[in-house]
């Protein structure tokens, strides 16, 4: 339903279509005004500048969930090292950052060889994110980095040290006898 208006003034008689009359036309439109503008302006400016430094923990955050799944995976052939009574080890590749779990296989009396693990909750992971290995400091092989798990609960003693997208570095301190596992900020040498 359309109404129109008889508008009076002194030009005379007119007759408006209520619908189509402009904004632009009514002194008392509503809007915003230039000062309401500013404000809000600044309001955004204040909540970015907050927000923003908050942007770099993202980095920490995929720090944070690779230390906590490396955690886990150590803690899994900690227990299941246990239970089947068999070696087990975590190995890296710190290139790729890549990690997986490896059991021993015996093929005779006198030789056996580790063999990639194909369970579903020890099988392959990798580093989220930007997250990096700068080195690993397990046993004597450097070379070849490991964690290894035997069956009467003895764990390697490790630090895996972890750097993330800016730069960085925490490390991942692997306790030798219960396999607990702390999260330190820095690169910590030797305990």
């Amino acid at each position: 339903m359309q109404r129109t208006l008889l508008r009076i003034s002194g030009h005379g008689p007119r007759i408006e279509n209520k619908n189509t009359q402009s904004a632009l036309r009514n002194p008392r439109s509503k809007g915003f005004t230039l000062i309401e503008l500013a404000v809000v302006v600044a309001i955004l400016g204040v909540m970015i500048a907050l927000v923003a430094p908050k942007l770099g923990e993202i980095g920490e955050a995929n720090l944070k969930r690779s230390a906590r799944h490396l955690t886990g995976m150590i803690r899994f052939l900690h227990e299941e090292s246990q239970a089947k009574k068999m070696e087990y080890r975590l190995r890296f590749d710190i290139q790729d950052g890549r990690y997986w779990a490896e059991s021993f296989k015996i093929h005779s009396e006198s030789a056996g060889e580790f063999q990639k693990t194909t369970s579903v909750i020890a099988g392959e992971g990798s580093l989220s994110g930007q997250t990096t290995f700068r080195d690993i400091k397990a046993g004597s092989h450097p070379d070849d980095p490991y964690i290894l798990f035997t069956p009467d609960g003895w764990v390697e003693n490790a630090i895996i040290h972890l750097r993330d997208g800016s730069d960085r570095d925490f490390s991942l301190l692997v306790k030798p006898l219960t396999a607990n596992t702390e999260l330190r900020e820095g690169y910590v040498e030797e305990r």
